[in-house]
């Protein structure tokens, strides 16, 4: 079997990252399409709901699929039944606290990100500038992760950056 090429940051390019917004790197990201669920998995079945169980979360898209995110590999026989897509190279994430994610997005993502509305455990697709996000509340309620897709990473490095510098 040929080598893999390693992953290369979609940021390789940018000056370093400053503490504020920080990019989540070679994380494992699968999309899994089970319409019957995934026996194996603690799936959120809620819309726009989020689930976290040994290291995975589970960010519920659509009826019948998930976006399944962990820090370490998991191997394709510990989900079961379903279709995974890996988008592991496909997507840009940015971890960002959350005090400063609500002010940041507030300035160009229609999502409403009262703390009584969304909540510790929310994700919810939007879009921001123009671009397609995913925006996850984790569990732990200090952080949000804003999944673009890879070939909008330096754009949306540039606009969370240009945003945050008005806080």
């Amino acid at each position: 079997m040929p080598d893999l090429p390693t992953r290369q940051s979609a940021l390789a390019q940018t000056p370093k990252l400053d503490e504020l917004i920080q990019e989540r790197r070679d994380l494992w990201i699968q999309r899994l399409y089970a319409p019957d669920g995934a026996p194996r998995l603690p799936l959120p079945v809620d819309p726009n709901r989020a689930g976290y169980r040994d290291g995975l979360h589970a960010l519920w898209l659509a009826p019948g699929e998930w976006l399944l995110v962990s820090e370490g590999a998991m191997a394709p026989a510990d989900i079961g039944d379903g279709a995974l897509s890996d988008l592991s190279h496909a997507r840009t994430v940015f971890r960002i606290p959350v005090a400063a994610a609500r002010e940041i997005l507030a300035r160009g993502c229609p999502l409403d990100l009262r703390p009584e509305v969304f909540s510790p455990g929310h994700c919810a697709q939007s879009v921001m500038a123009s671009v397609a996000i995913l925006v996850h509340f984790l569990e732990d309620g200090a952080h949000m992760d804003i999944y673009v897709a890879r070939s909008y990473g330096q754009f949306m490095h540039a606009w969370l950056k240009d945003a945050a510098l008005s806080l």
